[in-house]
């Protein structure tokens, strides 16, 4: 390879060090104001009370959180390429995988899946319904009376949901302070 080839890649290589190490610099700057966020957020989204209905913001809320996970996730990967051996990156980073996990989108999924297999049935049931010209009134009521039930059943797995979100963040505003005493007694 000629030398001049030799000093391109070597600056290229220079460039993409400096270009992660201000990642990583930016990303353990930033936790901090993302843990203030995060707990503002615990305060006003918790199930024992209410101070704001953050369902009336949730698309903003949901990015926020996307956001938080995204840094948290920046950060584990950091952490694993330093670490390198996947037993001792579990030991040391099991609490911060666990705090970045998506648990409420797999209770999501399981409520969405669950309610197509209900409509599944439903549609089943309506096909009979509508060969059945003399049932068709009471199978409709059925049918009302059974989503009126779902829905009840959604309403109740919201604050579970929210205790699992909440303890999620908790966990992330746990593992971000004990980030941020690691950068303070560095700098002292």
């Amino acid at each position: 390879m000629p030398k001049k080839q030799k000093m391109k890649k070597r600056k290229l290589t220079n460039n993409r060090q400096k270009a992660l190490k201000w990642i990583e610099n930016f990303t353990d700057s930033i936790i901090p104001f993302l843990l203030v966020l995060l707990g503002i957020m615990i305060i006003l989204e918790n199930p024992l009370w209410t101070l704001v209905h953050l369902e009336n913001y949730e698309p903003w809320i949901t990015l926020i959180d996307y956001v938080i996970v995204a840094f948290f996730v920046i950060d584990l990967i950091f952490k694993w390429f330093k670490v390198k051996g996947i037993l001792s990156f579990l030991k040391m980073y099991w609490l911060d995988i666990i705090a970045v996990f998506p648990f409420f989108l797999i209770f999501r999924l399981y409520i969405r899946l669950s309610t197509l297999v209900r409509i599944g049935a439903e549609i089943r049931e309506a096909q009979q319904v509508v060969h059945e010209a003399v049932l068709i009134r009471e199978a409709h009521l059925i049918r009302e009376a059974e989503i009126a039930k779902e829905l009840r059943l959604l309403k109740e797995m919201r604050p579970v949901l929210r205790v699992v979100r909440l303890f999620q963040r908790f966990l992330r505003f746990l593992k971000g302070r004990a980030q941020l005493a690691k950068v303070i007694s560095k700098s002292q």
